[in-house]
């Protein structure tokens, strides 16, 4: 399809992701993609590629849902072997591919995957419901120490 410089466009559902949907806190909703299979004027085959839309990630300290505007875009070189991928040109991620057919919304899936958050929290100006219902300490008031029996312990011996 690169020799022939084949382009795709269209919108993949977020429920037919099953390696995203563990973090997503809802799977309603579609993500919109743009492909382009193509050769560079040095002969290199590549996967050139943009993704956007609205996901709901899990906050990690809230446990809610929250909104991360995705938008993606990505340039694979496609490699048959590691020495292929070696000598790819700046700019290119390696692919590799062999004989049998791959999924496009496996890739668009990875590159998905990679541009998310390593933790999802929500951002400052909106906090964490979490935060908002923390209770302050009382005043006055002595907490006990979880170290105590430990202490008592080394005074024992």
């Amino acid at each position: 399809m690169a020799e022939a410089g084949r382009e795709f466009s269209g919108s993949l559902d977020l429920a037919g992701l099953a390696r995203l949907a563990p973090l997503l806190a809802s799977r309603q909703g579609a993500l919109t993609v743009s492909l382009l299979l193509d050769r560079d004027e040095a002969g290199t085959r590549y996967l050139a590629g943009r993704v956007a839309g609205q996901l709901q990630l899990e906050c990690q300290r809230c446990l809610g849902a929250m909104e991360f505007a995705l938008d993606s875009d990505f340039r694979l070189g496609l490699v048959r072997s590691e020495e292929e991928a070696a000598r790819l040109p700046p700019g290119y991620e390696p692919l590799l591919v062999g004989t049998d057919p791959m999924s496009l919304a496996d890739i668009v899936e990875d590159e998905v995957l990679l541009a998310l958050p390593i933790v999802a929290l929500h951002r400052e100006p909106h906090p964490c419901a979490a935060q908002q219902h923390q209770e302050p300490p009382p005043e006055g008031e002595q907490r006990e120490n979880p170290f105590a029996v430990l202490a008592q312990l080394k005074r024992d011996k």
